[in-house]
């Protein structure tokens, strides 16, 4: 049977999401710290590695919570707007190029989304 969703579980879903892409940020800030293997002892690397490890930390707490709300399948299938999260994150950050293609495929997944979560109830 559908769970009824309020708007505020919602947004907690989409803030839990916002929250792990923006570990992807420092990722890629860990990252461009690499530049030889001494670098990995480097406080800019040790600093951007332990705030992935902090923040996916803060999701995994989070998540649980959230999947109390929701069936798995919605919530898993709505977890597809990270890349929506990270495109963005991409372009204002980093400077990155939004392509038509990348526009397309996230209106696709936006697309699948929608499908998951507008389905009809089920009859018991």
């Amino acid at each position: 049977m559908k769970k009824k969703t309020k708007f505020r579980d919602i947004l907690l879903l989409q803030g839990v999401f916002v929250i792990y892409s923006i570990s992807s940020i420092a990722a890629k800030l860990a990252s461009s710290q690499l530049d030889s293997l001494k670098s990995v002892f480097s406080a800019g690397f040790v600093l951007a590695a332990v705030g992935v490890v902090v923040i996916l930390g803060i999701y995994a707490l989070l998540w649980q919570q959230v999947i109390k709300k929701f069936e798995l399948s919605i919530a898993y299938a709505n977890k597809a707007m990270t890349l929506l999260w990270g495109l963005l994150w991409g372009f204002l950050i980093f400077d990155e190029k939004l392509t038509p293609a990348k526009l397309i495929g996230i209106a696709i997944v936006f697309a699948g989304i929608v499908i998951m979560n507008g389905g009809r109830e089920e009859q018991i």
